[in-house]
């Protein structure tokens, strides 16, 4: 998650680790929800990353699908199109329990 919090910081700007930590970790949550994970994979990564800085630029803006002002237009991206591709790796209900028990399984083991 370090890699993810370096990257937006570079590609934003943005000195506040408070508001790097707020966007990166909400916006993991939110992938590992669409993909019925409990932990990161690597592979999801860039969509936490692409999420965090769409909701980062999106700031404000919050529920417009484009803007427009004295001849410049913006447009965000949405959140569905960004995790689309998380669908990839969702884990069916079974997969994740599974995953859950074996996890738990090598901690009482350890």
């Amino acid at each position: 998650m370090d890699s993810i919090k370096r990257d937006f910081k570079i590609l934003t700007g943005e000195t506040d680790n408070d508001i790097v930590s707020l966007f990166v970790s909400n916006a993991a949550k939110r992938v590992l929800m669409r993909a019925n994970r409990s932990e990161l994979i690597e592979p999801l990564y860039d969509h936490v990353l692409r999420l965090a800085l769409a909701r980062y630029e999106r700031r404000g803006n919050e529920g417009l699908a484009s803007y427009s002002e004295g001849g410049e237009n913006e447009s965000y991206l949405k959140e569905d199109e960004i995790l689309s591709a998380v669908d990839n790796y969702r884990l069916t209900p079974i997969a994740r329990r599974r995953r859950d028990e074996e996890k738990k399984s090598e901690e009482v083991h350890s």
